[in-house]
């Protein structure tokens, strides 16, 4: 078991003692839980979430029912308002994908900023570039995308983490691309790549997994991950995909050097807190201590459950990387410390896109 399990394992035990057994189990009895999650059904974030919500009962005090509510639009800024909206009783929690980019550059539509709300856990997963096989004049390896020019990128939103890391992708390997950021959700980017309608995407583990590679694998192949840094720093491949080059490895595989300069410190700016945990369960703002242990004390136990993990292994083909609730508040607690000139790359580039 990790040594952060262990930790928190113990954390556990110590709010147990403090809150007993018979109080927490009498406060949640016979009550529904609501989990916001902030895009369509039947998409990546769906896919994760079900599993969660089917398995999260298990193991709160009390045993209450887990529902699902879909609420997309906005690259998921709608779910995430009402959340923040939310009354902080324990009784609605989010699973959400981090928009990182909302936050960053003061997205107006955004109510309440990530760091505000009450971090329960996250799902660590890479970002997944894949492109349409027959996309002109042909992909036979995936750096045959060198090759191709003018194609559509299909993304969400402008100011989404998506769109973004998928452009500054592109750029960086100076590739000639359309930009398309005009869909709800990225089940909707894959019915279009489905119907030729663009030709490149990018998706979270669960989409690949889960969605893209079981319907479309005949038709597309995966050209790079973003993963996680390391402990050290460096940019490895993710535990779950450890067959697929990263950006970086791709980069240099075409470029003959290592990708370097203000540009990729954008991308990696904004791409690490959304590939440190690409899902994230919360609970609204002020929501009270005793709550929030209990929460995250369940999704520690979750991460062991082994019914859990092979639903959700079944479903991603990848075990379960949870990241506890004390370190996913880190790390959107660091996305207050970003460099204020980056932001201001990040607006002024968004504004640029589709121009």
């Amino acid at each position: 078991m990790p040594r952060r399990f262990l930790l928190l394992a113990a954390l556990a035990a110590l709010v147990a003692a403090a809150f007993p057994q018979f109080a927490l189990a009498q406060f949640y009895k016979g009550k529904t839980i609501t989990m916001i999650i902030n895009y369509p059904a039947g998409g990546p974030a769906d896919i994760e979430g079900r599993i969660v919500a089917q398995h999260l009962p298990n193991h709160i005090p009390g045993k209450p029912t887990v529902v699902i509510k879909n609420v997309s639009g906005a690259g998921g800024i709608i779910g995430s308002n009402q959340l923040g909206e939310a009354a902080p009783n324990g009784e609605t929690i989010g699973f959400f994908t981090l928009d990182v980019i909302a936050q960053l550059v003061a997205n107006p539509s955004l109510r309440t900023n990530y760091s505000e709300f009450v971090m329960i856990a996250g799902f660590e997963n890479p970002l997944v570039a894949y492109a349409r096989k027959d996309t002109p004049p042909g992909l036979q390896v995936a750096t045959d995308i060198m090759k191709a020019g003018d194609f559509k990128a299909l993304s969400l939103n402008l100011q989404n983490s998506n769109t973004v890391n998928q452009s500054l992708s592109l750029d960086l390997l100076g590739i000639k691309y359309q930009a398309v950021p005009a869909y709800r959700g990225l089940k909707e980017v894959e019915t279009a790549i489905l119907q030729n309608l663009g030709q490149f995407a990018n998706t979270s583990l669960p989409g690949w997994r889960g969605s893209v590679e079981p319907t479309m694998a005949d038709l597309v192949m995966p050209l790079w991950q973003i993963a996680a840094r390391g402990k050290d720093g460096g940019t490895p491949r993710s535990r779950a995909m450890p067959d697929l080059p990263t950006f970086e490895e791709f980069f240099e595989s075409v470029h003959h050097k290592k990708p370097s300069g203000f540009l990729y410190e954008v991308l990696r700016t904004s791409s690490d807190p959304l590939v440190a945990m690409f899902r994230t369960a919360l609970l609204p703002p002020r929501s009270p201590a005793e709550i929030t242990s209990v929460m995250r004390s369940a999704f520690v136990a979750l991460a062991q459950d082994k019914d859990f993990i092979r639903d959700y292994s079944n479903a991603v083909k990848a075990d379960p990387l949870v990241v506890p609730g004390v370190d996913a508040q880190e790390i959107v607690t660091a996305l207050g410390t970003v460099k204020p000139e980056i932001k201001a790359f990040v607006i002024d580039y968004t504004s640029k896109l589709v121009k």
